[in-house]
C-alpha cells in the first residue's frame, strides 16, 4: 500500500508538472499571437490599430495632466518611384532600413509605428517642442545618409516630417490632422524637411517655419 501511495504521488507530481508546462506554453503562444497582431510584419513596428489604442491611452493621461505628448507624421519622399524603378523587393528593403534608422535616433520611451504604406507616426511623450524638433532633425539626417543594404548603391532616401503638439482636451484625430497638414507643407516646400504645426493649422497651410501661408 505504501508503495502504491508513493507511485500515485509520483504520478500526480508528474501530471502537475506537465500541466504547468502546458499552461506556460499556452501563455507564451498567446503572447506571441498578441505581439504578432500588434506589429507590422515587414518592419516590426507597431501597426496602426495598436498605435491608435496607445494614442488614446496617452490622450487620457494628458487630460489628467500626467503626460505631455507630441505627434509626428513621417513620409518617405518619392517612395512610389523607388518601387517603380527598383521593384517592390528593394522597396521593402528601403522600408526596413528607414524603420531601423528612425529607431536608432529616437528615445527608448518614444513609440514609432507604421501607419500605412510609406507613412509612419511617432509618439514623443514628456518632451518639449524644441527637443522634439532636434530629435526629428536627427532622424531626417540619419535617413538622408542611410545606406540600403542589398539595394542599389545609388539609391538614397529622404523623409518629410510634420510635428504637432497635442492640446489637452482635443481629439487624437485633430492632433494627427495638424501633423498631417504640417507634413503636407514640408512636401510642398521641397521635401526632406521638418515642419511644426500650430493650433490654427486645421484650416490653414503652414510654411516650413510654421508660419501661415
Amino acid at each position: 500500500m505504501l508503495t502504491g501511495c508513493m507511485l500515485l504521488s509520483l504520478r500526480l507530481y508528474q501530471l502537475r508538472g506537465r500541466l504547468r508546462k502546458q499552461r506556460q506554453e499556452l501563455a507564451a503562444a498567446l503572447e506571441e499571437n498578441r505581439e504578432l497582431a500588434s506589429r507590422d510584419p515587414l518592419t516590426g513596428l507597431l501597426n496602426r490599430r495598436h498605435m491608435l489604442e496607445l494614442l488614446h491611452l496617452e490622450q487620457r493621461r494628458c487630460l489628467r495632466g500626467v503626460r505631455t505628448m507630441l505627434l509626428a507624421q513621417l513620409d518617405i519622399d518619392h517612395f512610389k518611384s523607388i518601387n517603380d524603378t527598383y521593384g517592390h523587393g528593394v522597396g521593402d528593403l528601403a522600408l526596413q532600413t528607414f524603420a531601423d534608422r528612425v529607431r536608432e535616433n529616437i528615445r527608448s520611451s518614444d513609440v514609432f509605428s507604421r501607419w500605412g504604406g510609406e507613412e509612419f507616426v511617432l509618439l514623443l511623450s514628456d518632451t518639449y517642442v524644441e527637443g522634439a524638433m532636434l530629435t526629428l532633425q536627427r532622424v531626417r539626417e540619419a535617413v538622408q545618409n542611410a545606406v540600403i543594404d542589398g539595394g542599389p548603391v545609388s539609391l538614397k532616401m529622404t523623409v518629410s516630417i510634420g510635428l504637432a503638439a497635442h492640446i489637452a482636451g482635443e481629439s487624437i484625430e485633430v492632433t494627427l490632422d495638424r501633423a498631417d497638414k504640417a507634413l503636407y507643407c514640408a512636401k510642398r516646400a521641397g521635401r526632406n524637411q521638418v515642419v511644426l504645426g500650430t493650433r490654427t493649422q486645421s484650416n490653414e497651410t503652414l510654411s516650413p517655419a510654421g508660419e501661415r501661408l
